[in-house]
């Protein structure tokens, strides 16, 4: 072999290395590229997945607290496939936002996952709800208590502000047993004689009456109680309830807590089933003082729920939690 053929092929050989050391290069900018687009298309997927679910949380508690729920008193009925809850409130026949009816509450509590899943959540995914009110006093709502799994992909918060009503209570009589308040208020005429002689207006000590109506159906689904407000009254303060043709003794000391008084309209209705009663309160020494009130709450309800802070929705937090 010749000199010269020689070094023709060392430099054929020194380019077919050039040759494969830049496909090498080249496949591994290749690799590095196709990864990166595998992180970017996965980030993509997981910021639209974050704000698919953030969506949903968001317009499915808007719709909880802002619209009364379909069909109309949906909370009285059995449930359906194309019932769709609400919890607000509704008022001569519109929906109050923000503000939370209790019983509808509850029927949502007691068929979460067939009012929820399939219509504002997606089977797909697992969600709580709680009710936090702002007094600290009052225990919160749990509607749906499910504990996030530290394995869940992704999280989306709803959390509004409403004002919501903690216990099915109702206020059926409230007297107010402060001068300036009996001055503006107009004075019933109590069928106790004796109770109008005194003038409330002049500030003498003295009654102030109330009728309300009772039926046997109210005594069958609910407890009355009279509560004070403070709790603690003078001893020279009375009370009665009596009905105009059976009047009884007007003088009942008040208590330091609820008075459950279901017994004595039973007594005071004997055989009717329904009776316009009176309410009647002697201020006593504490005429200034307090407020007084025949509260009506669910049968059974316990007595450490009858509270005066329970009358009428509380500001709340309503946290709903959504989660895959």
């Amino acid at each position: 072999m010749k000199k010269r053929d020689f070094k023709k092929d060392k430099k054929a050989q020194i380019f077919s290395l050039d040759v494969l050391l830049a496909l090498i290069i080249i496949t591994v900018i290749l690799g590095i590229s196709a990864d990166a687009m595998d992180m970017v298309s996965y980030k993509a997927q997981d910021y639209s997945s974050r704000l698919s679910l953030e969506r949903i949380t968001a317009d499915a508690a808007d719709t909880l607290i802002k619209s009364s729920g379909s069909p109309d008193k949906w909370e009285e009925y059995k449930i359906k496939g194309d019932t769709v809850p609400g919890l607000a409130k509704k008022e001569v026949d519109q929906a109050v936002p923000n503000t939370l009816s209790f019983v509808k509450i509850l029927k949502l509590k007691d068929n979460y996952a067939p009012l929820m899943y399939g219509g504002l959540l997606p089977y797909c995914v697992d969600s709580s709800m709680v009710i936090y009110p702002m007094d600290l006093s009052l225990s919160p709502i749990i509607v749906m208590n499910d504990t996030v799994p530290e394995s869940a992909s992704e999280v989306a918060v709803a959390n509004r502000t409403v004002l919501c009503e903690f216990m099915h209570i109702s206020a059926v009589i409230k007297i107010g047993m402060h001068k300036d308040q009996q001055v503006s208020e107009e004075c019933e005429v109590c069928p106790h004689a004796d109770h109008n002689q005194n003038n409330l207006k002049t500030g003498d000590s003295g009654w102030t009456c109330h009728h309300f109506n009772v039926t046997a159906v109210d005594l069958n689904s609910t407890d009355f109680y009279v509560v004070t407000d403070p709790a603690y009254v003078a001893d020279s303060a009375r009370w009665g309830i009596d009905k105009v043709d059976i009047p009884w003794d007007c003088n009942e000391k008040f208590s330091s807590g609820p008075i459950l008084v279901n017994d004595k309209i039973v007594g005071v209705m004997g055989n009717d089933t329904k009776a316009v009663l009176w309410f009647h309160v002697l201020n006593g020494d504490s005429r200034d003082s307090f407020d007084i009130y025949i509260l009506g709450v669910p049968r059974g309800t316990p007595l450490d729920d009858v509270k005066l802070s329970y009358l009428g929705p509380q500001p709340c937090f309503f946290v709903l939690k959504v989660w895959f």
